[in-house]
């Protein structure tokens, strides 16, 4: 009965201290301020992710890469009523009517992308208690690293959902040898988790990588699942507004309807990132480990410290 109570009275007090953090850092204005950021990128992000799909039509198979398309259509037009002119730009990517887009596009594309995860760098700081030390142009090439990062994800992400993990030459060679009825059906089972495991490494690399500090890897753990929890509950909750809403604020005001569900669903997400890296910055506290803010460094410094 005591060990209960003392667990229960050390429960509260870390809620508390929780809270107490996410006020003074005003995790709310921070949210609001990647949301912001992420919708700006969100449309680039979202072109050179089509168009990194697109090419992979050797790796992926004509036929799942066109499944993929249609997903990821359906999905746009869904949240932005049939009206919006991505589907188009969307199509022609996947189709290759336009080569250059994975070339010089693209890299405009991530570019434009990548303001949002500056903000996120900045946000990560102040999370983490950190002086922002880096310098403008390593704050830049790290967001522009962490928008590279995420759309690989997404794209392998995406493609998992989608197609499963026997795509290319894995459905022949599983067909050849006897299993693919046997991973049809574990994949059943497995793709959500593996889907959330993909999402713990991420929130688990942004967390590392993002901040301007040194720590080990299994600080960033904690949050980064409590993240992935939230980033689910959120995505899920979402769905069911979609669905909801096909003949309401959405339908009524199309893409200006569509835009303002993805700006606060971008918010609560960027909430449920900063909640993981507030509980990992408590729980080092807590546990006497002091995560120290780096001196001023250069870009390759930064980079192999990401590889220790």
């Amino acid at each position: 009965m005591n060990r209960a109570k003392a667990m229960l009275r050390w429960a509260w007090q870390f809620i508390n201290h929780v809270a107490d953090e996410w006020r003074k850092d005003r995790v709310g204005g921070l949210s609001a301020e990647i949301a912001f950021f992420a919708v700006l990128g969100f449309f680039p992000a979202l072109i050179v992710l089509a168009a990194a799909l697109g090419s992979a039509d050797g790796l992926l198979g004509e036929s799942n890469a066109a499944e993929i398309e249609s997903w990821l259509v359906d999905q746009m037009t869904q949240v932005f009523g049939s009206e919006n002119t991505l589907e188009s730009t969307v199509s022609d990517l996947f189709r290759g009517a336009n080569t250059s887009a994975f070339t010089v596009g693209a890299v405009l594309g991530v570019y434009a992308a990548s303001r949002g995860f500056v903000a996120v760098v900045g946000a990560l700081d102040i999370a983490y208690d950190h002086e922002q030390t880096r310098g403008w142009l390593s704050t830049r090439l790290v967001g522009f690293g962490l928008t590279l990062l995420t759309v690989v994800v997404a794209a392998v992400v995406l493609t998992l959902l989608v197609v499963g993990p026997l795509f290319g030459g894995g459905a022949e060679l599983a067909e050849n040898l006897g299993v693919e009825g046997w991973f049809t059906v574990l994949w059943t089972w497995f793709r959500w988790p593996t889907v959330f495991g993909v999402l713990v490494v991420w929130a688990a690399s942004l967390y590392h990588i993002a901040p301007n500090h040194r720590s080990p890897w299994k600080w960033e753990l904690p949050g980064a699942v409590l993240a992935s929890v939230w980033w689910a509950a959120v995505s899920l909750g979402f769905g069911q507004y979609l669905q909801t809403a096909a003949s309401g604020a959405n339908a009524v005001f199309g893409v200006l309807g569509g835009a303002l569900s993805l700006l606060f669903w971008l918010y609560l997400m960027s909430m449920g990132l900063l909640l993981g890296a507030e509980v990992n910055s408590v729980i080092a506290g807590r546990n006497g480990f002091l995560i120290e803010s780096e001196p001023r460094r250069s870009f390759g410094e930064i980079t192999r410290r990401w590889r220790r």
